[in-house]
C-alpha cells in the first residue's frame, strides 16, 4: 500500500512539474505581432520619408508591425475603391482632399467604426490639427480621415545660373515683369529659363494653367457647368503657351531632369521634390510662387490618413491601424524634415527639430508661409473632380505643344467637362 501511495505521489509531482514547465514555456514564447498593410501613393523623396517613419513605428511597437507598399499614384484611388469592393483593402490608405467627397463611402468612419469610436478611445482630437483641413474629412457628422500634410507648388531656382545671368540670387522674381526679365536674362546666358510642369506629364500643365487662371480671379466650376471658357481662362492659357513661344522651354521635356543637370533656371515643382535635390552640384533656392497676375495663388492639396472599409474578418486590425495613424501624425515633423511637406498636426509644425532643420531653412518655411497666408488654393471639392481634371488636361497640353490654339483647347475642355457634369 505504501509503495502504491509513493508511486501515486511521484506521478502527481511529475505531472505538476510538466504543467509548470509548459506554462513557463507558453509565457516565454513571444507572441506574433499583428501585421497591418499600409498602401500609399507616394513615389518620390516623400516615399523614402514615409519608409523612415514606418521603420520607426515598427522599432517601437513590437505588438503591431506595418507592411508598407508605395508608388501607385495615377490609379491609386480607383484601385483602393476596387480593393474595398473585393474585400482585400489595406488597413491604412491615403486620400487626397479633393477626392474625399467621392471616396468616403469606401472608408471607415473613425468616430463610428465597427469596433467603436476610435477618436475617443485613442485620444485623437480635432484641435490638435489644422481645423479647417480636419473638417474636409468630416462628412455627415462622421470623420473619415486624419490630416497628414499640405502639399503645394512653388518654384525652385538655380542660384548659380542666376549669378551667371547677372541676376540677384537672393532676390528672385515675384512679379510678371520681373519674371519675364529673369527668363530673358537666363536665356541670353545659355540656360533653359523655366519649366512650368515639373516632370512634363499632362496633369502638370493643367496645374500650371489652374494657377494662372486662379491668379486671374477665375473659378473652374459654377453650379453644374464649366466656368473657364472666358477671357480670364484664355489669357491664362495664352500665358502658359507663351513659355513655349518665347523659347523658354520646349514640349516633351522633363523639368526635373533639366533642373538636376544644372541647365534649367527655374522649375515649378512641389514640396515633395526637396529630397530629390540633395545631391545636385549647384546652389539652389525656393522662391515660392510669384504674383504673376491679380492674386497670388498656387495649386496644392492635402493628404489624409484613412482606414478603408474592412471585412468582418479584418475588423480586429482596425484598432492597430488607428494606433499606427496616430503615431505617424505625432511624428510628422519627420515627414516635414525628410519628405518636404507641411505637417498639419500642430505639435509637429511647432517642433524645434523641424524648424531647425535644413529642409525648413531651404524650402519648407517658404512653403509653410504660402500654405497659411492665403496663397494655397486647392481644386474644388467636387465629387467628379477626377473626371473633370481628366477632361481638361489633354486639351491644355495640346495648346502648350502648339497642336491646337488656346481658344480651341478651352472650347474642347468646356465641352468635355460639361459632358462629365451632365451625367
Amino acid at each position: 500500500m505504501n509503495r502504491r501511495i509513493h508511486l501515486f505521489l511521484a506521478v502527481m509531482i511529475s505531472i505538476s512539474l510538466l504543467a509548470t514547465t509548459w506554462a513557463r514555456g507558453a509565457k516565454e514564447t513571444p507572441k506574433e505581432p499583428v501585421k497591418i498593410w499600409f498602401n500609399t501613393l507616394f513615389h518620390g523623396g516623400d516615399a523614402k520619408a514615409m519608409e523612415m517613419i514606418v521603420q520607426e513605428f515598427n522599432k517601437k511597437n513590437q505588438d503591431v508591425q506595418i507592411d508598407l507598399t508605395q508608388g501607385s499614384w495615377t490609379q491609386y484611388a480607383a484601385q483602393l475603391n476596387n480593393a474595398v469592393m473585393a474585400g482585400e483593402a489595406p488597413q491604412i490608405g491615403i486620400i487626397l482632399n479633393f477626392l474625399m467627397p467621392s471616396m468616403h463611402p469606401a472608408l471607415t468612419p473613425l468616430n463610428d467604426s465597427p469596433v467603436g469610436d476610435l477618436l475617443k478611445e485613442f485620444g485623437i482630437k480635432r484641435e490638435d490639427y489644422v481645423e479647417y483641413v480636419w473638417d474636409i474629412a468630416t462628412i455627415g457628422g462622421k470623420q473619415y480621415g486624419i490630416p497628414l500634410d499640405n502639399t503645394l507648388l512653388g518654384i525652385y531656382y538655380n542660384k548659380d545660373a542666376f549669378r551667371k545671368a547677372g541676376l540677384n540670387p537672393d532676390k528672385p522674381p515675384m512679379t510678371m515683369d520681373e519674371f519675364v526679365a529673369s527668363c530673358e536674362a537666363l536665356k541670353k546666358a545659355g540656360f533653359i529659363p523655366f519649366h512650368p510642369a515639373a516632370f512634363g506629364q499632362s496633369r502638370w500643365y493643367r496645374r500650371a494653367w489652374y494657377i494662372f487662371y486662379w491668379q486671374k480671379g477665375g473659378e473652374l466650376i459654377e453650379g453644374n457647368r464649366a466656368a473657364f471658357n472666358n477671357q480670364k481662362g484664355l489669357e491664362a492659357l495664352e500665358a502658359l503657351v507663351a513659355i513655349r513661344e518665347r523659347g523658354w522651354n520646349t514640349p516633351g521635356t522633363n523639368g526635373a531632369a533639366q533642373f538636376e543637370t544644372g541647365n534649367l533656371g527655374m522649375m515649378m515643382n512641389g514640396t515633395w521634390h526637396y529630397l530629390s535635390l540633395a545631391n545636385v552640384k549647384f546652389d539652389w533656392g525656393m522662391m515660392g510662387i510669384p504674383k504673376w497676375f491679380d492674386k497670388q495663388y498656387t495649386w496644392g492639396s492635402n493628404h489624409f490618413l484613412v482606414i478603408p472599409k474592412q471585412t468582418k474578418k479584418q475588423e480586429p486590425l482596425i484598432k492597430p491601424a488607428i494606433k499606427a495613424i496616430k503615431f505617424i501624425t505625432e511624428n510628422s515633423h519627420l515627414w516635414g524634415i525628410y519628405g518636404g511637406h507641411v505637417p498639419l498636426r500642430k505639435s509637429a509644425m511647432q517642433s524645434q527639430e523641424l524648424q531647425q532643420s535644413e529642409t525648413w531653412k531651404k524650402a519648407l518655411k517658404t512653403f509653410t508661409d504660402m500654405a497659411f497666408s492665403g496663397v494655397y488654393k486647392s481644386k474644388p471639392l467636387h465629387p467628379k473632380i477626377g473626371e473633370i481634371n481628366a477632361a481638361i488636361e489633354p486639351h491644355i497640353e495640346r495648346a502648350y505643344n502648339g497642336t491646337i490654339s488656346p481658344k480651341e483647347a478651352l472650347a474642347l475642355a468646356e465641352r468635355d467637362v460639361n459632358a462629365v457634369l451632365s451625367k
